[in-house]
Formats: C-alpha cells, structure tokens, sequence
C-alpha cells in the first residue's frame, strides 16, 4: 500500500494528481486515505487491547483477593522493569533494522500472536488456576486463588513483554511513513479514535468486566490478532539508508554508555526536567487502585464507566480548543500553570476523608471533580510533547527522551509495590470494621499530593533555569550541536554565550 503511484528507475512519480512524500514513499490522495484508514483502524484496535487489560485484570485480582502489594508489583512493578531493560534495546534495533517488510513492522508483526495468546491466557485463568491447583496445590499449600493470580501474573508477564514491541516502535512508525505536510491532521484523527474507544469500551463494556470476563478478553484478542495483524500487512515502508553499525567492543560500550549519561546529565536544567517527571510518575503510582475507590463509595461498574465515557466525549469536542489554546503560551510556561491547578484540585478528593455521603451523592461529586479537571487534563496533554521538544536538544531529542522515560519506569518499579503496601497498611490503620469497607483507598490521594509538590518543585527550578539560558526568545538547549547555527553571527555577545554553554 506504500507507493501509490507508478515511479521510474530514479523514483519520479508518473502522474498528474497531488503527491504526499515521506523518505522514499510517494502517495496519492487516494493511497494517504488508505494509509489514514489502515493505521487508523490498527490503533482502534491497538487501544482497545492496552484498554482492557489494566482495567480488568486489577478488578479480577481483587476479586481473588490478592494483596495490595502484589497488584502493584504485578500491574506497575513489573511493566516498568520491562520498559527500562527493553526500550532501549528495541528502540536502538528497530532503528537499525533492515528487512523485507521495513524497520518498524517486523516488531509488531512478529509480536501480534504472542499478545493475543497472553490476552487468551488471561481469559482462562480460573480454568489455568484450578487445574495447576491440582497440581502443586497439596505441595505448596496454595489456596486455588492463590494459584490463578499466579496464572494472571504469569500471563500479564508474557503480555508486557510482548506488548513492550509494539508500544514502543508503534509511536516511531508513523513519522516513517506519514507524510510530515499531513501529519497534525493525522494525530488529530489519531486522538480522535483513541478517544472513542475509550467511549465505547467505558459506556457500553466495562460493566461487564467480571461478569463477561472470558469473553471480553476472547474478543479483544480475536479484534487484535486480525485487525492489527491487517494494519501490519496493509501498511507498506519505504526504503531506508544503510544503518550505522554499533561497536562490538565492550570497552566502546562503556564509553557509549558513560557519553550518554554525561550528555543527558550535563547542565542542571536536564536534572531538574527528569527529577520532575520521576515524582509525578511516583505520585500516578496508585492510579491503578483508583476504581476501587470509586467502588469504595458506592459507585457500579456501570457508573464509573459513564463517567469516563463522558470524559472521552468531553475529550473529543474540546482536545482541538484545547490545542489551539495551549499555542498561544509557551509549553514550559503553560506546564506550569496547569501543573499547579492540578496541585490545587487534588485536596479536593480529600472530602470522602472526613464525610459519608450515599451513592448517588458520590457519584454526583466524583462527575463534578472529573468535570473540573477535564480543562486542565486536555492542556497538560497539548502542551507536553511541546514541552519537550523546547526544553530538550533537538539533535538528541529521542536520547534524552529515553533517558526520561527509563528514570520514570525506574521510579515506577519502585514506586508500584510501595504503593500497593501502602495502600495495605492504610487498611490496617483504618479497619474496614471500623471506617467502612475499603476506606483504606480514600487514602489514594494522601500519596499522590506530597509527590505532586515535589515535582511542582523541580518543574519551578526547571523554569528558573530556563529563564536565565534566555527563556522565550534566547533559550538554546545546553549541549546542542546546532546551537551556533540558530545564533546570528552579528550579535557577538550571543555568539560568545552560546559557546560558552556547548
């Protein structure tokens, strides 16, 4: 599907009509509304299966009543001691990869049947658990729930695994084959997909996941394994130059890996932008026990999915406004101002702390505080990527990016079994005899806000020291290779600057 149109030896396109360009892919209007459908239809399908599974498989563990602790190390533990030892290897081969079917493909073709098998796994994980019940039950004393979380983590295991391929090279692959003149109208339709999946699923599904486990899980592995596996088909790259050669020298190695801290660690601005974004991922560290808060306080599956279903709505309308608003201030800037409105409206899941109210109440109050924070959620995410993009090197921004997100999933393995002790502490500190069942998940943000503050901190430092490397209209990332070129050569004074912060 890659080259729509007919192209000689050298690769002129013979045609009349308006052509899209991207590497050596050549489209027609017609060929980039094929390309549209198909990526499309792979990330509805790839957003239903990364949907699913966290919001599940949490209610499923508790329902066998598993230990805090063990979800955490299980759900947020083990995803980010994946994501720390494998994005890099995957991120550095897929970028070197050479093959008949591309770069990029390969690592989500070739993975497509092992996530579907750990979706099917997971669908039959009371069976799985009965019969290895039967097998090192009477050895180990294990109670049969026991067993079948084990099932689960073993099957979650294979699924982060696998899945590890196709998070991170999924993202790579459209800047190879979508054309950059078309790409902000992509992303727009991409975002637009990602949050009608969460509509559907949130309305219409999430209130059967217990009920209708096996065949949520069954179906969602059948829509992947075919749908996606179509996009990976479907969709054709183009033909990249040859691929540099890493050193095979182990003494090279360790240089490579010494210039690479020293670069992502070499001006305080970077310490500062990477210690920020590790306490906000230790603050999210409890998000996964977040719906059994809402259960907590009387809510049903069904009510809580409605009200996320009306935050993917809400998400759909505003995300372009959102964007539009976000393009008139600076990223770093307008970061911090949403930053601490999200500081500010966190106390306010404090009041399940100090007050009863029935149901309905709490389901109207836990409406009333997503609707506040949908405004602030919408710009946080249209000013991120910006943020990043003009705080960090443009000539090593994947570098750094990496090096970000291997701090963050580093503090998350930590952060996901502390976490979920805490939350079993909480219990034992408030008795559900005593305060209610499940009180103990009020406490969700009592961990989250002292972390908020901390990166808000960092984030604050971070702008300090933007504004004094130039801040709007000065600013050139530290370490730059290109820091001279942005430099006009008549202005001696920021000439001499610049080099003196190469």
């Amino acid at each position: 599907m890659g080259n729509s149109v007919s192209e000689d030896v050298i690769g002129v396109p013979i045609t009349k009509h308006p052509l899209y360009y991207v590497g050596t892919l050549v489209y027609t209007r017609a060929g980039l509304a094929s390309l549209f459908m198909w990526i499309l239809w792979g990330d509805f399908c790839f957003t239903m299966m990364e949907t699913v599974v966290p919001s599940i498989v949490p209610l499923r563990m508790r329902e066998l009543q598993s230990p805090n602790w063990i979800m955490g190390l299980v759900l947020v533990t083990l995803p980010s001691i994946l994501n720390v030892l494998l994005n890099p290897i995957i991120s550095t081969a897929s970028d070197r990869h050479r093959g008949r079917f591309g770069r990029r493909i390969p690592f989500m073709l070739l993975t497509v049947p092992f996530v579907s098998m750990a979706l099917c796994l997971m669908a039959f994980s009371t069976e799985l658990g009965a019969w290895f019940h039967g097998l090192i039950g009477t050895m180990t004393g294990w109670s049969a729930a026991a067993v079948t979380v084990g099932v689960i983590a073993m099957a979650m295991g294979l699924f982060k695994f696998s899945d590890m391929f196709v998070n991170t090279v999924f993202w790579y692959f459209f800047n190879d084959v979508v054309p950059q003149q078309v790409m902000a109208r992509f992303l727009g339709l991409f975002r637009i997909v990602g949050a009608s999946v969460g509509i559907i699923y949130n309305y219409f599904i999430f209130q059967y996941a217990l009920s209708h486990l096996r065949l949520i899980f069954l179906l969602v592995a059948g829509l992947y394994f075919i749908g996606f596996g179509l996009m990976c088909l479907m969709v054709k790259e183009g033909k990249y130059p040859p691929a540099s050669k890493l050193s095979e020298k182990r003494g090279d190695i360790i240089q490579m890996v010494k210039t690479y801290m020293g670069e992502c660690l070499q001006h305080r601005i970077y310490l500062y932008f990477f210690l920020h974004n590790m306490f906000w991922s230790l603050a999210g560290a409890c998000g996964i026990f977040g719906v059994f808060l809402n259960l907590s306080l009387g809510l049903t599956l069904q009510q809580i999915g409605t009200i996320a279903a009306a935050c993917g709505v809400a998400n759909m309308v505003f995300t372009y406004p959102a964007a539009a608003l976000a393009d008139r201030f600076h990223p770093l800037r307008a970061m911090l101002w949403i930053k601490a409105g999200m500081i500010l409206i966190t106390p306010l899941n404090f009041i399940w702390l100090f007050t009863n109210y029935t149901p309905e109440v709490n389901f109207k109050i836990m409406f009333a505080l997503q609707a506040i924070g949908i405004p602030l959620s919408l710009i946080y995410m249209a000013v991120g990527l910006p943020m990043f993009m003009r705080v960090l090197p443009k000539d090593r921004f994947g570098q750094f990016c990496s090096f970000n997100a291997i701090c963050s999933a580093g503090v998350g393995a930590f952060a996901g079994v502390v976490a979920g002790g805490f939350i079993d502490m909480m219990r034992k500190v408030f008795p559900d005899e005593t305060w209610g069942k499940d009180f103990c998940y009020r406490m969700i943000p009592v961990w989250s806000l002292p972390f908020l503050i901390l990166g808000m901190v960092f984030l604050v430092l971070l702008y300090r020291s933007w504004k004094e490397l130039g801040g709007d209209k000065h600013y050139i990332p530290p370490g730059s290779d290109s820091v001279l070129a942005v430099v006009e050569e008549s202005d001696e004074d920021a000439l001499q600057k610049a080099k003196g912060i190469l």
